[in-house]
């Protein structure tokens, strides 16, 4: 178990965005029927993962496989996407290289090379490592590797229960993105029972986070999406950023993604005429562009004026620019993740330069406090006495409120600015990463309310 589930969930989750096929292998397979994939036991057992490759390669009906060892919860789904789509030619095997080593339970595998695997067992080799240093190998360099995540996270492995007190994020930014379905899915009961939100508005949000890890994926997987330089960001206010987000290619991709939107919002509210947005974004690239700085700018007036340009109203037509375009900022960001530089000085994302929607506060943690972006969800650290919204660290001008009978959430406000700021707080034994604040935003829309009635704004 690691932080309350079996260490084989994680991997299955970064798999099945990229992978339409997974079978798990070893002894005693049966105990993983839960799961709802095809289970073999090792043909040849108690070889260890040399035996699991073999019977890997026996059962593949595919010329090609990819192997995963099934005790690495860091796992990125953006490279198990671009290792699978590499050609393998004549090579036996993709493996990624790290500081000399081969990562031989992260790799893909030739079909044809079954024989050698089978030979090299008779001869009681039973090393996977061993064995692939006799292999035509495409190596997967750390440069490729460290575009998507750090590579001690996604390969690190967990042989000893001390393994699991160890193994923590190397940034707060990096947690899986792919998650806000889930995350909202497995809140959807406590959403239903405490009236937070109607069945029909429950409904609306699976649909829209669905939406999200949907096209996500799919630009994440696209090779047109921009690297950014570390010099780049936060790529609100860098010329070279805002030209890589000029390229045609950037206004392909997000093109298809407009008109499920679209649908999806009006079929909530048929009331809705969003016929004019909807063309205007979709066959005009400078207004499809205008409406993607505008976003980035956080420039309202702005947005105010497309909107009537195009007979929408103004939070109309904020919701479809900000849900439309957040899937490529996400992606954008899990790309370049590398390159994001945390400052708890900042209350503006490092990444995107955009606001916060939420905040956390980790009690464990001496209170440390975290804030998520509005934009791209990536997370940061935060100075604890600070308003969120404008940055002033005048103590008297903040203060918070709570409910009387749930002190979890709270409102964090601020007599400067009069923004406000929702946030959670984080108990003993609880992790930062284990919260989606994209999703918790949603499901705290009742403080929104409460603090409009305050009389405070919405930063």
């Amino acid at each position: 178990m690691f932080r309350g589930r079996p260490l084989i969930e994680y991997v299955v989750d970064a798999i099945q965005p990229a992978i339409d096929r997974i079978a798990i292998i070893g002894d005693n397979s049966g105990k993983f029927a839960y799961l709802g994939l095809p289970a073999h036991d090792d043909i040849i057992s108690g070889i260890g993962p040399l035996g699991g490759l073999y019977t890997a390669l026996e059962i593949a009906e595919t010329e090609k496989i990819f192997v995963f060892a099934c005790d690495m919860p860091g796992l990125n789904t953006g490279l198990i996407r671009y290792m699978s789509a590499l050609e393998i030619g004549n090579n036996d095997a993709i493996v990624p290289l790290i500081d000399g080593f081969y990562e031989p339970l992260h790799a893909v595998y030739s079909k044809k090379c079954i024989d050698r695997v089978e030979k090299r067992i008779s001869e009681g080799i039973r090393q996977v490592v061993s064995l692939i240093k006799e292999f035509t190998i495409r190596e997967v360099a750390e440069k490729e590797i460290t575009t998507y995540a750090d590579p001690k996270m996604i390969f690190r492995n967990i042989n000893f229960k001390k393994d699991i007190h160890d193994l923590q994020p190397s940034r707060t930014g990096d947690t899986a993105m792919h998650d806000h379905l889930k995350y909202f899915n497995d809140n959807a009961e406590k959403i239903s029972s405490a009236g937070i939100l109607s069945d029909e508005l429950v409904e609306f949000y699976r649909n829209l986070f669905d939406y999200i890890d949907k096209y996500s994926d799919m630009y994440l997987n696209n090779p047109q999406l921009p690297l950014f330089r570390a010099e780049d960001l936060p790529i609100n206010n860098n010329d070279h950023a805002r030209s890589a987000l000029s390229d045609e290619s950037v206004a392909v991709m997000l093109i298809p993604g407009l008109a499920p939107l679209i649908d999806m919002v009006t079929a909530f509210n048929p009331g809705l005429n969003l016929k004019d947005i909807h063309h205007a974004l979709e066959t005009d690239t400078a207004r499809m562009q205008d409406a993607m700085y505008a976003i980035l700018d956080m420039d309202m007036e702005r947005l105010e004026r497309i909107a009537r340009a195009h007979k929408t109203g103004t939070d109309e037509a904020l919701f479809i620019i900000i849900n439309w375009l957040k899937p490529l900022f996400i992606s954008l960001r899990e790309k370049n993740t590398t390159l994001i530089e945390d400052n708890d000085e900042s209350n503006l994302c490092p990444f995107c330069g955009n606001r916060p929607d939420m905040a956390a506060i980790v009690m464990e943690k001496g209170g440390k406090r975290y804030l998520n972006c509005s934009l791209c969800g990536h997370r940061w650290p935060f100075k604890r006495i600070a308003c969120a919204v404008c940055g002033i660290e005048d103590a008297s001008q903040l203060e918070y409120f709570s409910s009387e009978g749930d002190t979890r959430y709270r409102l964090d406000v601020c007599g400067s600015c009069g923004g406000y700021m929702k946030t959670v707080s984080l108990q003993k034994f609880e992790e930062i990463d284990d919260f989606n604040l994209t999703v918790e935003n949603i499901l705290t829309a009742h403080l929104d309310s409460a603090a409009i009635k305050k009389g405070y704004k919405k930063p």
